[in-house]
């Protein structure tokens, strides 16, 4: 124990003035003669012993309550243990956690105009001169500086809430490697961290070595309870005119009440396409669908919700996505009667569709360029094919398209050209013997809703011969169709972003009982709609910086591109890079809030795509003062330490910090008690003779 101001420590010789009252403050009996006094010297014995230990005890209150005034006045502590709390230099850094859980109440209103008045306490209870670092979850390049009292001030006074949410190790981080904007290199640094503490974003498990004095400031909200969408996908990636739709969502209860028969609702280009009814019990999750048609084609912008108080920025979720008008399909062949009569069968099939369009070309007259305008290629019986178009069409599926074989007759070299660049097995040789397919994957999802029951013995089409492929499957590789010694009929291999189709027999009169069988209209129509790229229906706030047009999406590069807020309108310029997938437009500064952005591009929008914030937030489960406590014990984590109590003026907490436990109060208690002891001695210490 050590003392702020040991000179008062000389007071001490004021104990004496008590026991020289007590010395000199004797009083003189006169003597009185009686006939027999043997009785009453005993009486007097008995009560002289009494009054002295009540003297005594006066005594002792007296002196006690002169020590311990003495005691407080000197102000006694035990000194910190923190020796950077001595240094001379300091950096104070102030993290003021601003997501949006903080818009939560507390007993003193809401939790971020709490947290920027704690920091304004913390920023006055240090001397004047000593520099300031402001944190956010914004990140805001000013807050690299340091700042003096009043900028630290005017800063604090602008924080707004913000969507973005940002680990305490990563704090913990950025204001230890700040050193390059301290003006006082080597000085000790101390970092408070104001917040909920909510526990997906209190990651104390990956707290470094940083030499950062931390102190942890829980903040507590009032009782609160959140109901929210927590994601949402589609049981289909791809989406085409009149699919019917399948959108999955996770709802999350993180309250310990439950609701029941809640509206759940699709909105589809601002008309409520799809509503359903829900019920969740308290600390519960529960996965639910709705279903509706595409029965427009273009955008889709579509937005699922429900309805909860007070936290509103995860009631929504927005997805989007394009559906193609009608799908374009090229069907290459040559001049040989095999293959003319296999694109006579995939004409016919696709004649009468106005969804799926199709072009029949000779490869003689085939115009390399054109193939990116189509969503799917058939090669029917070549027998020939260019290493130009054997490049062009490696590059065309690594783009994203979709390439349907079957092989020719002769020449199977070509073939394996292709196959061979686009990592798929290749053919060896062939079986001449005839084959009945006998097997269909039927688990895959590429017979989704084909087929409404198993037949018990199907009868499937008989071909006459087959080709034989080398090697094994790769795992991502799928086999669609088998004959009956189990070698593969129809295969799906994917390469980079997208797929190959490949028969092991040829289109022609030959096998025409395939192209009359029952499956030959779902297998080449699930080509095609498999052929529609995969889309990004949503992206994520403070993490997606960047959006991805996809080929096919005319884009004129030289026209200005620009990015609209649908909600609010505001419109920002994005930057363009070209890729082999597309062109990426990057978003500089980030997008902050959650809706639908449209992309316009000369004078017309050609995309569009849907931010959703991170659902981090929306799990209101908090550490306490005393998990956090046992966290850092746990965890033996170095110069990091809570204060429990917060709530009070940072003045006294500060006070403690730098002086160590203060305990002058608990001497000014003691003194007063001493007080009302002497009081009770003697106002009820009644010494009475026995009769």
């Amino acid at each position: 124990m050590k003392f702020l101001y040991p000179a008062f420590l000389f007071a001490l010789l004021a104990v004496a003035i008590p026991v020289i009252i007590h010395l000199f403050s004797f009083r003189q009996y006169r003597t009185v003669y009686f006939s027999n006094v043997s009785f009453l010297r005993e009486i007097k014995k008995e009560s002289n012993n009494k009054s002295k230990l009540k003297q005594l005890l006066i005594l002792a209150a007296r002196m006690l309550t002169i020590i311990f005034l003495v005691f407080a006045f000197a102000q006694p502590y035990f000194p910190s243990k923190n020796q950077a709390l001595k240094s001379s230099k300091q950096v104070v850094g102030i993290y003021v956690d601003n997501s949006f859980s903080m818009n939560a109440l507390s007993e003193k209103g809401q939790l971020l105009e709490a947290a920027r008045n704690k920091a304004l306490e913390i920023c006055m209870a240090y001397p004047p001169g000593t520099r300031f670092q402001l944190l956010t979850n914004d990140m805001l390049p000013k807050h690299q500086h340091l700042f003096n009292r009043e900028q630290f001030i005017r800063e604090v006074a602008e924080i707004r809430s913000s969507p973005v949410v940002i680990p305490f190790s990563l704090i913990s981080q950025r204001f230890a490697t700040g050193s390059h904007s301290d003006p006082e290199p080597g000085a000790a640094r101390f970092l408070y961290y104001i917040a909920d503490c909510q526990r997906p974003a209190t990651d104390f498990e990956s707290f470094g070595n940083e030499v950062v004095t931390r102190y942890i400031l829980p903040v507590k909200p009032a009782g609160v309870a959140n109901l929210y969408i927590d994601s949402c996908w589609f049981e289909v990636p791809a989406h085409y005119l009149k699919q019917e739709e399948e959108i999955f969502v996770r709802i999350r209860n993180s309250s310990e009440q439950s609701y029941q028969n809640l509206p759940l609702k699709m909105i589809l280009n601002d008309s409520i396409k799809s509503i359903t009814n829900f019920t969740i019990g308290p600390l519960n999750e529960i996965t639910t669908s709705l279903k509706y048609t595409n029965n427009t084609s273009g955008l889709q912008l579509g937005q699922i919700e429900i309805s909860d108080y007070p936290f509103t920025h995860d009631n929504n979720w927005f997805v989007s996505y394009f559906v193609e008008p009608h799908l374009k399909t090229l069907v290459i062949s040559d001049n040989t009667n095999s293959s003319k009569e296999g694109a006579d069968y995939i004409s016919a099939l696709f004649g009468n569709d106005s969804y799926v369009l199709p072009d029949v070309v000779n490869s003689q007259n085939l115009q390399i360029s054109r193939i990116y305008d189509y969503n799917a290629i058939f090669l029917v019986n070549l027998g020939e094919l260019s290493t130009g178009l054997v490049s062009e069409l490696n590059n065309y599926v690594a783009k994203g398209g979709s390439v349907a074989i079957f092989p020719g007759d002769k020449n199977q070299l070509a073939i394996n050209n292709l196959l061979s660049g686009l990592n798929a097995p290749t053919i060896i040789s062939i079986d001449t013997t005839k084959q009945k397919i006998s097997g269909i994957d039927f688990d895959n999802a590429f017979f989704t809703d084909v087929f409404r029951k198993k037949e018990e013995n199907p009868v499937y089409p008989e071909t006459n011969g087959h080709f034989l492929f080398n090697g094994n499957l790769r795992p991502e590789a799928s086999r669609l169709l088998w004959f009956q010694n189990n070698d593969p009929a129809l295969l799906k291999v994917p390469y980079e972003n997208g797929k190959t189709w490949i028969f092991s027999f040829t289109l022609n009169k030959k096998n025409e009982s395939f192209a009359r069988d029952v499956i030959f209209v779902p297998v080449l129509y699930n080509i095609v709609l498999n052929s529609v790229p995969q889309q990004q229906n949503s992206l994520v706030v403070g993490k997606n910086n960047f959006y991805q047009i996809e080929n096919g999406r005319h884009i004129n590069l030289e026209s200005k591109t620009e990015i609209e807020n649908k909600k609010t309108g505001e419109r920002f310029v994005p930057s363009k890079n070209i890729t082999g997938r597309g062109v990426i437009l990057e978003f500089d500064p980030p997008i902050e809030t959650d809706g639908h952005y449209l992309v316009w591009n000369e004078d017309s929008v050609i995309s569009a795509f849907a931010f959703n914030y991170d659902r981090k937030e929306s799990d209101l489960r908090y550490y306490g003062a005393d998990e956090i406590d046992a966290k850092i014990e746990s965890l033996r984590l170095q110069n990091t330490s809570v204060i429990e109590n917060a709530e009070n003026n940072f003045a006294e907490v500060f006070d403690e910090l730098q002086n160590g436990q203060q305990l002058w109060k608990w001497f000014i208690l003691l003194a007063i008690l001493m007080i009302l002891a002497e009081i009770l001695l003697i106002r009820f210490w009644r010494i009475k003779p026995k009769t």
